[in-house]
C-alpha cells in the first residue's frame, strides 16, 4: 500500500536498494584490475553495508528523505562519492534528481 506513510517508506528504501545499495554491494573485486580499486571497493562496500542498514532503520518516509538529503552534504560522503566514480558505480549523489521526483510522487 504506497498510500500509507509505510509503503512510501518501503517504496523509498527499494529504489535506494536497487538503483545504489544493491548494485554496489554485488560489485565483484574480480572486475577490477588494480589493488587500489579493489581496496576501494572493499572500503566503499563496508560503507554501503552501513549505510543501507542504517536507512532501513529509519521509521518513515520522511526520516528517509530527511536522512538522504542531509547524507549528500558530509564530507565522508564526498569522499565515497569520488571513490564510486572512480569504480563507475552509482551513489546517491546521481541519483538525487530521480529519487526527489519518487519524494515529490509520492507526496513526500
Amino acid at each position: 500500500m504506497i498510500g500509507t506513510d509505510e509503503g512510501k517508506r518501503k517504496e523509498l528504501l527499494k529504489f535506494l536498494n536497487q538503483k545504489v545499495f544493491d548494485p554496489i554491494l554485488q560489485a565483484l573485486p574480480e572486475d577490477y584490475k588494480s589493488e587500489d580499486l579493489k581496496k576501494k571497493l572493499s572500503n566503499v562496500k563496508r560503507h554501503t553495508e552501513s549505510e543501507k542498514h542504517l536507512f532501513h532503520e529509519f521509521q518513515t518516509a520522511e526520516e528517509v528523505k530527511k536522512n538522504y538529503l542531509a547524507d549528500l552534504d558530509f564530507r565522508t560522503a564526498k569522499k565515497i562519492d569520488h571513490e564510486l566514480d572512480e569504480l563507475k558505480l552509482p551513489s546517491l549523489t546521481k541519483v538525487k534528481e530521480e529519487f526527489l521526483g519518487l519524494c515529490e510522487k509520492l507526496r513526500v
